[in-house]
């Protein structure tokens, strides 16, 4: 590869949020862990407590995750106790509704990590905080890119 076609991906804005998301997430997930909550999880139960009736595939999207894989995650949250069970599921359906005694708890206490470590942010962005917020708006309205399937394995041709 010559030096004309050499890519510095820090160059890519999208690069960058995806690193830093990825780093967030990481500090998101520490944040809740000691709940025994994933930052999914955390969302899941978030979103069930302030949208009752929450669909299953309504609740996929809210949490960016697919409705096939949010099955696995309600039953995840049941089995820990941390929502209540419903007799039938499916799409369409509205999904656990209900946090359990034990849901709200561990919420109630993850958020209150959520909010600490949100402060530690806010108070690292100083004035900043509120640029960040209209670019993020900005970001957030972009259209979503067509996608072209899945992507192509690498061959020995490639490397």
């Amino acid at each position: 590869m010559n030096p004309e076609q050499a890519v510095d991906p820090q160059a890519f804005v999208e690069y960058r949020l995806v690193r830093l998301a990825e780093r967030l997430r990481r500090r998101f997930d520490a944040a809740v862990r000691p709940h025994g909550l994933t930052a999914r999880q955390f969302s899941v139960l978030a979103v069930v407590r302030s949208r009752p009736g929450v669909t299953s595939a309504d609740l996929a999207r809210a949490v960016l995750t697919t409705p096939q894989s949010m099955g696995a995650i309600i039953d995840q949250l049941e089995t820990a106790g941390f929502l209540q069970s419903r007799p039938r599921r499916g799409r369409g359906v509205p999904a656990p509704t209900e946090l359990s005694a034990a849901g709200e708890k561990a919420l109630a206490e993850a958020a209150a990590q959520v909010r600490a470590l949100d402060t530690k942010t806010r108070q690292h962005l100083g004035e900043d905080y509120n640029v960040l917020m209209q670019i993020l708006d900005v970001l957030e309205s972009l259209p979503d890119e067509p996608t072209t399937g899945r992507p192509r394995s690498l061959s020995h041709q490639d490397l």
